[in-house]
């Protein structure tokens, strides 16, 4: 998927990240069209959960499991529940797990996002959305009760290679675009929410709650 910035200036900065560990990882992704997050979002995520440190971590859309693996070598004491719908995706993200030794850090949990989130009882510290784009509001709303006060939720993908600025896009892409749109309108017409839009990788939004003064 290309980015939202300058090609140019995309290479430049790419050139300078490298997760050596995962490169297997990311030349299967990128020959059989697996997506997976781009280059400066995971160096964001790298430095977010680094930083951080979350106990508990939740990531919609597990995929190969680049960015679980990704989060979980750079945060050793963070448990990560990963929820993913296709059954292919799973198998293959748990081989990928085994491969680093990481069963007992990272959990897949095969699913449809919604569902996972209305029977969840657990409470997480960090959130990685990164699932169908058309739902995220729906998302958005189902992840709040289980983030803790302090906690951080992060989106990926809501600028849609920088279509949702445009008024008119190709219909391949509108219902994603036109979800996206209104999940960002949602976002920013909330005010018990303290947010930021990054134009990282293909657009990245940062959300927490307001905390009592």
């Amino acid at each position: 998927m290309d980015g939202i910035i300058n090609p140019k200036v995309r290479e430049y900065v790419e050139n300078r990240i490298s997760f050596p560990e995962l490169v297997d990882m990311e030349t299967y992704a990128h020959a059989n069209y697996v997506p997976i997050v781009m280059k400066d979002a995971g160096e964001f995520l790298r430095f977010i959960v680094s930083t951080a440190k979350p106990r508990q971590i939740l990531e919609l859309g597990t995929a190969i499991g680049y960015s679980s693996i990704l989060m979980s070598l750079n945060s050793p004491l963070s448990s990560i529940t990963t929820v993913e719908r296709s059954e292919e995706m799973r198998e293959m993200a748990e081989e990928n797990i085994k491969k680093f030794g990481l069963e007992e850090q990272i959990k897949v949990v095969l699913s449809e996002c919604d569902e996972f989130l209305r029977n969840c009882d657990q409470s997480y510290d960090f959130i990685f959305i990164d699932a169908g784009k058309s739902h995220y509001m729906e998302y958005l709303d189902l992840c709040l009760p289980r983030l803790n006060p302090d906690g951080v939720i992060l989106c990926d993908n809501v600028l849609y290679k920088g279509l949702v600025a445009h008024e008119t896009v190709a219909r391949k892409h509108r219902t994603n675009v036109v979800k996206l749109q209104e999940f960002l309108d949602y976002v920013y017409g909330r005010n018990d929410l303290i947010i930021s839009t990054l134009t990282v990788g293909d657009g990245m939004l940062l959300i927490r709650r307001k905390q009592d003064e």
